[in-house]
């Protein structure tokens, strides 16, 4: 028998960790490969893991309610078939061979280490996201190693450093009523107003935004787009395309379709960074901001979008929206995304300031579609407009590209007829 381990997966490019929610299998039942085994939960969704291997369980590494990094072992399965690559060497310890069920140790402690002290600190210890986040809110090494760990070997972890800068007092210098104070406490907050506790996903959302924008030079273009027809031919043939093809058709849609297909003739758009490399995707897969009744968002992804008809453009939007307000989005709904585009529009606003998702390199905003007077052929008249805001990596796209990028999406746009559209025999 060979063991094989069970790694935390990387759920998506942004997410650096995730929650046991609940094991499937017990240890020492039987399961076969790509069977689902648990459930995790990360700040942007909730997902199966499947088996990596077909065998029995044999040790669960993680516990229900514990936190383990992308790519950490949570478990082991005991395989006659398993791949030599897979196989894990070390043994599991005595202590781990129990059933899958909620931590009770105190917070820091697991199963690998025992409740044993934790080793002594210094700055290898941290990861270096963790050491950046520590350093853009000031907090000292001193004050990073009194925070209680949660990650293996009591190793801190994102989610451990953010608790602990919600729960410590802010600087009088953030709260102008306040001046003059060295130091604010709970108290002195509640004489402002209530007090609203940030959740966890908001800070999450937060420590990501400003992240990109203290890693891509962003700049942004806006265009506006004559959507009349656009807007003329979803009012005639919207009911039908439903009836055939189960799906709204929507502006979000229609724009994917159309940039999904521009995208191909701007590789460095449809790119990534990691150092001082720039990585050209093969694929164009285009994410798309979903925003959930609970003041959340999430970002699914159509996969190869340039190659998809547009009613299966339509279809695949209108599933993954279903199941991200279902709260039941797979980790491969959700990964792999080279491009993304948010419709702020669908709230009312006109232009808004996307900022871009790393480590891709640009983000498409949509604004509303609205009427306004335009001069056409010399004579002013109504027409449909809608504003594209173009937020993109001035590090590897200039203002040129960026410029031609949106002409290009205007003039596809313009080009759209019932027939590129497959829908001329509804």
């Amino acid at each position: 028998m060979k063991q094989v381990p069970i790694l935390m997966p990387q759920m998506g490019q942004s997410v650096a960790e995730g929650t046991i929610l609940r094991w499937l299998k017990k240890v020492g039942e039987d399961i076969a490969v790509d069977e689902e085994l648990l459930e995790v939960e990360t700040d942007k969704t909730t997902v199966e893991v499947e088996s990596p291997a077909a065998g029995r369980l044999a040790a669960c590494l993680k516990r229900e309610g514990e936190i383990a990094a992308a790519g950490e072992i949570i478990g082991l399965i005991e395989s006659e078939v398993a791949d030599d690559a897979l196989t894990l060497a070390p043994s599991v310890p005595p202590a781990i061979e129990e059933s899958c069920r909620p931590a009770d140790e105190t917070p820091g402690t697991s199963a690998l280490n025992g409740g044993a002290a934790l080793p002594e600190i210094n700055r290898d210890f941290f990861s270096p996201y963790v050491l950046r986040l520590a350093m853009q809110n000031n907090v000292s090494m001193a004050e990073l190693q009194t925070i209680r760990g949660t990650g293996r070997y009591g190793r801190i972890s994102r989610t451990d450093l953010l608790r602990h800068l919600a729960r410590r007092p802010v600087g009088a210098m953030s709260v102008p009523a306040l001046a003059g104070k060295p130091e604010v406490t709970p108290d002195d907050l509640a004489d402002l107003g209530e007090i609203v506790p940030m959740t966890s996903l908001r800070r999450t959302i937060a420590d990501h935004m400003v992240q990109s924008i203290h890693t891509s030079a962003h700049v942004m273009m806006v265009h506006a787009v004559d959507v009349t027809h656009i807007v003329e031919l979803r009012n005639r043939i919207k009911e039908d395309f439903f009836k055939k093809y189960n799906a709204k058709l929507t502006y979000t849609a229609v724009m994917l379709f159309v940039t999904g297909r521009v995208l191909r003739d701007f590789p460095k758009i449809n790119a990534s960074i990691y150092g001082t490399s720039i990585i050209l995707r093969k694929e164009i897969n285009i994410g798309c901001a979903v925003a959930l009744a609970d003041e959340t968002l999430v970002v699914p992804v159509v996969r190869q979008a340039d190659r998809k008809t547009f009613p299966e453009v339509a279809q695949e939007l209108s599933r993954l929206i279903g199941v991200a307000r279902a709260k039941a989005l797979k980790r491969v709904d959700v990964e792999g995304a080279t491009f993304t585009i948010s419709n702020f529009g669908s709230f009312g606003s006109l232009i808004g300031t996307p900022i871009i998702h790393q480590p891709q390199v640009a983000i498409l905003g949509m604004g509303a579609v609205f009427k306004a007077p335009v001069v056409v052929e010399g004579e002013v008249v109504i027409r449909d407009q809608l504003y594209l805001s173009f937020s993109f990596d001035h590090r590897i796209i200039d203002g040129e590209q960026g410029g031609r990028f949106l002409k290009s999406i205007e003039k596809a746009t313009a080009a759209l007829t019932e027939e590129s559209l497959n829908v001329n025999r509804l």
